[in-house]
């Protein structure tokens, strides 16, 4: 007689009630695609957990292949206090406090994406300094993805706060800069 096969407690653990994962993946790229918005991202503050944890432990994962565990873990705290903070803070200015959860999910979600993405892309970066070679295609691929998250970040904002794809990329680059000055000042590169 066959036992039937149950799914193993990690998996059940993290994954949120009532959510079919295939669909949540199809769903992030389509946002990634601009084709949907962070309002067709159920409301559900397990799934915005599950989201930034697995977010953070993979920036986290892709920081360690050119920093220290000290550096890499201070840019994510770094990215996550922007991320939560500035959302909140720019949602609950403008009166949409109520769209916080499908918001940084969605920017976590495609964020998610994008870093496995660029995972890639950052080993082939590294292993070239590390052989003193030229990393002219990686780098380059990685700045046209550079340039997608911010399109991606700006469509999300658009729709979370009921404004222009230009007000919204240029929020978004406002964060990236952002990010950029407060990194280089926390974690100083030779």
């Amino acid at each position: 007689m066959l036992k039937t096969c149950s799914l193993p407690p990690a998996y059940r653990v993290f994954r949120p009630p009532g959510i079919n994962m295939i669909a949540l993946f199809n769903l992030f790229l389509d946002i990634c695609l601009l084709r949907k918005g962070p309002q067709d991202i159920p409301v559900s503050a397990a799934l915005l957990q599950l989201s930034v944890a697995i977010y953070a432990f993979v920036g986290l994962v892709l920081l360690l292949a050119n920093l220290n565990i000290t550096q890499a873990f201070t840019l994510v705290v770094l990215d996550l206090g922007l991320l939560l903070g500035l959302t909140y803070g720019v949602l609950n200015i403008l009166g949409r406090g109520a769209r916080f959860a499908q918001t940084v999910t969605a920017l976590a979600g495609t964020g998610l994406l994008l870093e496995l993405i660029a995972w890639p892309l950052a080993i082939w970066i590294g292993q070239a300094n590390l052989r003193q070679e030229a990393a002219a295609l990686p780098s380059l691929l990685y700045l046209a993805l550079l340039g997608w998250n911010i399109v991606i970040t700006g469509h999300i904002l658009r729709h979370a706060l009921s404004t222009t794809l230009a007000f919204g990329v240029l929020y978004a680059f406002g964060y990236l800069m952002s990010f950029w000055m407060l990194s280089d000042w926390l974690v100083p590169t030779g």
